[in-house]
C-alpha cells in the first residue's frame, strides 16, 4: 500500500517498503524491518542509510542495539522543496553556462547521425532537428500513408500529444520557415488527409521514399514501428541532395 505513491515521490522500491514497514512497525530493529519490507538483509542497511540522508528515518541506541524510526510523513513535503530547490540552483547554473557550452558546440561544423528509439526518442530527434534548422529555411518532408501506423503518426504530431503546437509550430514561425509536404495518397482516415493549416502539401499517386524530413542541416528519417524509430543525420550536404530530390518532384507535381 502506498508503495508506488511513494516511488513517484522519489524513493526507491527498497526506500518505499522500508519506510512504509518502520511507519507500522515504530522504533524497530533491522530484523522485523527486513521481515516485514521484504527487503534483502543485505541491503536493508543500505537503504536506512539512504533514507536518514533524506530526513526520513533517524535512529537511537539502546543497550548497544541501533533502533530505527519512521519521521512523520510531513517530512516527505520538505524533501520535495529541497529538490525544488536544487533544481532552481541547477537550472540558474545551466543558465549562466549554456551560452559558453553552445559556443564550443559551434566551433565546428556537426556531420554524423545518431538513432533514437521510443516516441519519446523521436521528439527528442525533432528537438535536435528543428532546434538546428536556419531561421527562413524550408522544411521539406515525405510522408508515406500506411494504415499500421498513420493513426500513431497523426496522434503524435497532431493529436493528444499535440507536439505540433508544443514544439513544431512555434518553431517554423519563430524561424520564419516554411513547411512543404510530399504526401502519396492512399488508404488512410479523412483526418489524416487534412494536414494542419501550416502545412503546403501536394499528393501524389506512387510511393514516396518513407517518412523523412529535411532542412537545410539535417535530414530525420522515421520508423513507425511498433517500437518507432529516428535516424537523425546531421550533414549539409546529404540534406542538400535530398532537397533536390524533394524539390525536382515538386516542380512536376
Amino acid at each position: 500500500m502506498y508503495e508506488q505513491e511513494l516511488k513517484k515521490l522519489g524513493l526507491t522500491d527498497g526506500e518505499a517498503r522500508a519506510y512504509l514497514a518502520l511507519l507500522k512497525e515504530g522504533s524497530s530493529t533491522v530484523g522485523p524491518i527486513t521481515k516485514r519490507s521484504g527487503v534483502a538483509y543485505s541491503k536493508i542497511y543500505e537503504v536506512l542509510e539512504r533514507l536518514m540522508e533524506k530526513g526520513l528515518v533517524s535512529f537511537t541506541i539502546k543497550e548497544k542495539t541501533k533502533y530505527f524510526q519512521a519521521l512523520e510523513p510531513n517530512r516527505i513535503e520538505e524533501v520535495l522543496d529541497k529538490k525544488e530547490d536544487d533544481l532552481i540552483k541547477q537550472r540558474e547554473l545551466l543558465s549562466r553556462i549554456l551560452p559558453s557550452l553552445n559556443k564550443l558546440s559551434l566551433n565546428e561544423e556537426k556531420q554524423g547521425s545518431e538513432i533514437f528509439v521510443g516516441e519519446k526518442g523521436i521528439m527528442t530527434a525533432y528537438d535536435i532537428f528543428l532546434d538546428e534548422a536556419t531561421e527562413g529555411s524550408t522544411l521539406r518532408f515525405f510522408y508515406m500513408h500506411d494504415p499500421s501506423y498513420d493513426e500513431k503518426v497523426y496522434d503524435f504530431c497532431y493529436g493528444r500529444i499535440n507536439y505540433n503546437n508544443k514544439k513544431i509550430a512555434p518553431t517554423l514561425k519563430k524561424k520564419k520557415m516554411k513547411w512543404l509536404g510530399i504526401i502519396n495518397e492512399g488508404s488512410y482516415s479523412k483526418k489524416m488527409s487534412k494536414p494542419p493549416k501550416p502545412i503546403i502539401s501536394k499528393y501524389v499517386d506512387f510511393p514516396v521514399p518513407g517518412n523523412i524530413d529535411i532542412t537545410d542541416n539535417s535530414v530525420l528519417i522515421t520508423v513507425w514501428t511498433d517500437k518507432p524509430l529516428g535516424i537523425l543525420i546531421q550533414s549539409k550536404e546529404v540534406a542538400r541532395n535530398f532537397q533536390k530530390y524533394f524539390d525536382s518532384i515538386w516542380k512536376i507535381i
